[in-house]
C-alpha cells in the first residue's frame, strides 16, 4: 500500500540515485561501496539544491514572524475572549505582511516524501529486490554496499540473520558501532543547526517576550534525543542522507545569515562590523599606495578639526553684560 502511494517518489529517488551511481561507478567501479555512498550523498545534494528558493522563503518567513511577534501578542491580548475574531485578525496581519506561519515548514514537508522514498528503496535493496529505476542487478550491488563496514540497507535495531547473510556480514558489531556514531553525529548536527538559527537570527532589541522563541528553545534540547532514537531505527543509508542534509543546512544557513540577516540580530551586527573593517582596510591600502593622497586627507582632517575647534570657541564666547549688571 505504501509503495503504491509513493511509487512516483520511489521511482524519482531511485532514478537520481542510479544516475549518480553510474557517474561514480565509472571512477570507483560499479560494484564498489564508494559509488553507492556517494550516490546517496549526491542524491541529497540534488534534492537540497532544488529547494534553495524554498529555503530562502523559509528564512524570510521566520524573520517576518519574529518581527510580528509584538503585534501578534497584542492581538492575542485584545481578542483573548473571541477566538474567531483573533484568527481573522491574525490571518489579516499575515496577509498584509506577506508571510505565513506555514511557509517555514514547506522545505521539511517537501523533503519528507523523498526521505520516505529512500527508506522504501533501501528496504527493497536489503532483500535484493528490484525497485523503481533499480534493476535486480543494481539492487544486488547496492545490497552489498557498506559505509565503514556497516551495510547501507540495514539499521541498528532492524537486521535479521538472513539479511546479514545476504549482505555478507557475519558480525553485527561493525554495524552497531557505526550506527551509534552516525546517530550521535546526526543528533549533534541537528542541535547545531537549530542553535545557529536561534543565536544569529534573533532580534536582540526586541524586549517583548516571544513565545515562539521559548518553544524553539525547548525543541532545541528535546529534538536531538528524538532524532538519536529515530536514526537507530532507520537504515544506515537513510542516516547518511540525514547527516548530509544537516551539513548542507548548516552551510546554507551560514551563507544566508551572513549576507541577509534579520535587522537587529547578532548576525546583522557582525555583518556591519565586517563592512566597517573592509572599508577601513581599503582606506589604509589607498593611503599606502598614494602618499600624496594621504597628506591631503590628513590636511583635510586637520582643517576639519581646527574648524570644529574654532566653532566651539565661538560658541563658548562670554556673553557681554552692561555696567549696571556688573555693579549688581
Amino acid at each position: 500500500m505504501i509503495d503504491t502511494i509513493l511509487a512516483p517518489i520511489i521511482w524519482i529517488t531511485s532514478f537520481v540515485m542510479m544516475l549518480w551511481h553510474r557517474a561514480f561507478g565509472a571512477v570507483f567501479g560499479s560494484e564498489s561501496s564508494a559509488s553507492w555512498v556517494l550516490a546517496i550523498i549526491f542524491l541529497t545534494i540534488t534534492i537540497r539544491a532544488a529547494m534553495i528558493p524554498l529555503f530562502r522563503k523559509q528564512i524570510k518567513s521566520m524573520q517576518n514572524m519574529q518581527r510580528l511577534q509584538p503585534q501578534i501578542q497584542a492581538l492575542q491580548k485584545k481578542y483573548k475572549l473571541d477566538k474567531q475574531k483573533l484568527q481573522q485578525e491574525m490571518m489579516k496581519l499575515y496577509k498584509d505582511n506577506g508571510t505565513s506561519p506555514f511557509a517555514s515548514c514547506m522545505p521539511i514537508l517537501l523533503q519528507t516524501p523523498f526521505f520516505m522514498g529512500l527508506y522504501r528503496v533501501l528496504s527493497h535493496v536489503a532483500s535484493g529486490n528490484a525497485v523503481g529505476a533499480l534493476s535486480f542487478d543494481d539492487a544486488r550491488s547496492a545490497q552489498h554496499a557498506n559505509f565503514f563496514g556497516a551495510p547501507l540497507s540495514l539499521s541498528f535495531l532492524h537486521h535479521t540473520p538472513t539479511q546479514m547473510g545476504k549482505v555478507g556480514v557475519t558480525s553485527v558489531t561493525s554495524l552497531q558501532v557505526v550506527a551509534i556514531i552516525m546517530a550521535i553525529v546526526y543528533a549533534t548536527s541537528q542541535f547545531l543547526t537549530q542553535r545557529m538559527m536561534m543565536a544569529k537570527n534573533t532580534n536582540l532589541d526586541n524586549s517583548v517576550p516571544n513565545p515562539m522563541m521559548q518553544s524553539q528553545k525547548i525543541m532545541l534540547y528535546v529534538m536531538p534525543f528524538g532524532m538519536l532514537f529515530f536514526s537507530l531505527n532507520v537504515q544506515i543509508g537513510v542516516v547518511l542522507y540525514l547527516m548530509t542534509t544537516n551539513v548542507w543546512t548548516i552551510g546554507q544557513q551560514f551563507y544566508t545569515l551572513r549576507n541577509s540577516p534579520m535587522p537587529g540580530s547578532q548576525a546583522e551586527q557582525e555583518m556591519l562590523a565586517r563592512r566597517k573593517a573592509k572599508e577601513e582596510r581599503k582606506r589604509q591600502e589607498l593611503l599606502a599606495k598614494d602618499p600624496e593622497a594621504a597628506k591631503e586627507l590628513a590636511t583635510a582632517a586637520n582643517g576639519s578639526t581646527q574648524d570644529k575647534v574654532a566653532v566651539s570657541r565661538q560658541r563658548q564666547q562670554p556673553v557681554r553684560t552692561t555696567r549696571s549688571k556688573r555693579k549688581k
